[in-house]
């Protein structure tokens, strides 16, 4: 059994000064999905080790997209080692790679954390505990909130 994600006091201000929220909820139809993923592929896509290396962005254009993400919020390029360009709908659960709406900047004490989720929701999806869109919509309302459960599926 996890335990409860709790975000540092540091992360809470970042978060906070920065106006990085929970993104808003979406239908299913409106999420930022990768179309060649659905409950059905998923045996062929990411379940299989290494799946998301076909479909990552290069880095050229991570790295446009960041240094725009970085503008939004009124930052530099030199505040770019504060964060990671994230994809909040994770590749390896079938986020769209490249469509802007799925990605934003994670502070990096974060990112170790949401990573963990992610990988967890990942297990769950592959083991047939949870279906893939259940996995997207609770990541993609707020991952802070999933890792009290994910462990057991539920």
């Amino acid at each position: 059994m996890s335990t409860p994600h709790k975000l540092s006091l540091a992360g809470h201000a970042l978060v906070a000064a920065l106006g990085i929220a929970p993104v808003a909820s979406a239908s299913d139809a409106e999420l930022p999905l990768n179309p060649a993923v659905t409950q059905e592929t998923i045996s062929v896509t990411v379940c299989v080790p290494g799946w998301t290396k076909t479909v990552r962005p290069r880095f050229k254009v991570t790295n446009a997209i960041k240094l725009a993400k970085l503008r939004e919020l009124g930052l530099t390029e030199a505040d770019r080692s504060r964060f990671e360009l994230d994809h909040i709908i994770p590749l390896a659960l079938g986020g769209a790679p490249d469509d802007l709406r799925n990605f934003q900047l994670e502070p990096w004490e974060e990112a170790e954390e949401k990573d963990a989720i992610e990988a967890c929701l990942v297990r769950a999806v592959c083991a047939g505990k949870i279906t893939l869109d259940e996995a997207r919509r609770r990541i993609w309302s707020d991952w802070r909130h999933v890792g009290t459960d994910c462990n057991r599926g539920g």
